[in-house]
């Protein structure tokens, strides 16, 4: 696991037990989440049902929500995926971590 992956675990494992916000923006995409953090995990071989995310992923364990302008919708099975293959840089700013990787920008911030 490289240096910056290592940060953002870390910065993610201090902030167990908070609720995050984290923004995704993919091409011409922003999606938010909420997570209430229970645990993270770093795994080199996640399967996918999809090909979309399959490969090394950082998971944030924990119920949320998708959040949507026709209401929220909860987040399938209380986890949230980060692909971080190829490309990954992390850096903190404030109270939240700003991560990109070859698929992604997030934002991920500490709401409570």
């Amino acid at each position: 696991m490289s240096d910056q992956l290592n940060a953002a675990k870390a910065w993610l494992e201090q902030n167990t037990g908070e609720t995050l916000l984290i923004r995704k923006e993919e091409r011409d995409d922003i999606d938010e989440t909420r997570v209430r953090l229970k645990s993270v995990e770093y795994d080199e071989t996640v399967p996918t049902f999809d090909e979309y995310a399959e490969g090394s992923s950082l998971i944030l364990h924990g119920p949320g929500n998708i959040l949507g302008g026709h209401g929220d919708l909860p987040l399938p099975r209380d986890q949230y995926q980060i692909y971080v293959d190829g490309k990954f840089d992390c850096s903190r700013d404030g109270n939240g971590l700003s991560v990109t990787t070859g698929r992604a920008k997030y934002h991920i911030s500490v709401i409570s």
